[in-house]
């Protein structure tokens, strides 16, 4: 009996550990504190932490074809892990596009929840680790995270690996109808040369409003990035977080797309940086909270 319990248990730690599907590791986030922290208190109209895949038509698909796409991955198993043992594994192959994906030149596998600016200022962060020989796919276009309204808008504020006119790096790309010009703003927050093989902590503060006195700011690896100072969401809007590889524009290359991998980590959500309790990633709120 007690070595049948322990094969159970075993499989049981296998499934989690990298062998999960999709519908899997969105049960398992919820829960996970090595993975993900504070979202419990995100609400969605009458739910709680809910954690959901960005398109949902991955789930109508053939299991086998999407095995691949959306993993708990160990530190144990020689996965890269930014802080304790498990990491999340993003992976978007050549075809991975579902439903209105697939009909508009796009693929895609992404986590989202809703809605992170239920509270006037958040605190959001994440840890990407993009592998030695991941692929930049310019000019076609990858988000590698962002600020999505739930309406028809455009994201808010999106995370590329590219600018509008050259690839490589991590980029913020502020929508027009938030900067009120006539196109849409970018910044480079991390060179190209910071960016493969190696962890890169993500801070945003956010006071959402439709207001001028709004701001939106970014810290890379503990050191101020960005700082937008405006509106940062529409009257009445909900903001959704997405995190994971998002392709799209794909026919402005010739030839199938390079398979991309990403991984995150540290994922967490509050009102204070405090609660946030970055000190086991080696920062101090009071010396980020100087940098203006």
């Amino acid at each position: 009996m007690k070595k049948l319990f322990g094969i159970i248990v075993i499989g049981l730690l296998l499934n989690i550990n990298g062998f999960a599907d999709v519908e899997d590791v969105i049960k398992e986030i919820k829960k996970n504190k090595d993975i993900a922290q504070g979202f419990k208190n995100v609400r969605e109209f009458d739910k709680w932490n809910e954690w959901r895949v960005n398109n949902s038509k991955i789930l109508d698909s053939d299991k086998s074809s999407r095995k691949h796409v959306l993993k708990v991955v160990s530190k144990i198993d020689n996965y890269p892990v930014r802080f304790g043992k498990q990491s999340l594994k993003f992976e978007v192959r050549d075809g991975d596009g579902w439903g209105w994906d697939a009909k508009n030149d796009r693929e895609r596998v992404e986590l989202l929840i809703c809605c992170v600016n239920r509270e006037k200022i958040t605190w959001t962060s994440w840890s990407l680790y993009l592998p030695d020989d991941y692929k930049i796919i310019f000019p076609a276009k990858t988000m590698l995270a962002q600020f999505h309204n739930d309406a028809d808008n455009p994201p808010a504020f999106a995370f590329e690996n590219q600018s509008h006119t050259s690839g490589g790096g991590y980029w913020i790309d502020t929508d027009k109808y938030i900067t009120g010009y006539n196109y849409n703003r970018q910044s480079k927050i991390l060179d190209s040369s910071e960016m493969y093989g190696k962890w890169n902590d993500i801070l945003v503060k956010v006071k959402w409003t439709h207001e001028e006195d709004g701001f939106f700011k970014i810290w890379t690896n503990g050191k101020l990035a960005f700082h937008h100072k405006g509106k940062t969401q529409d009257k009445d809007e909900l903001i959704e977080f997405h995190i994971g590889v998002y392709r799209s524009y794909l026919s402005r290359t010739s030839n199938p797309d390079s398979t991309q991998i990403a991984y995150y980590d540290e994922i967490r959500h509050a009102e204070t940086c405090k609660k946030l309790k970055l000190k086991d990633l080696g920062y101090s709120c009071k010396e980020i909270e100087s940098q203006r």
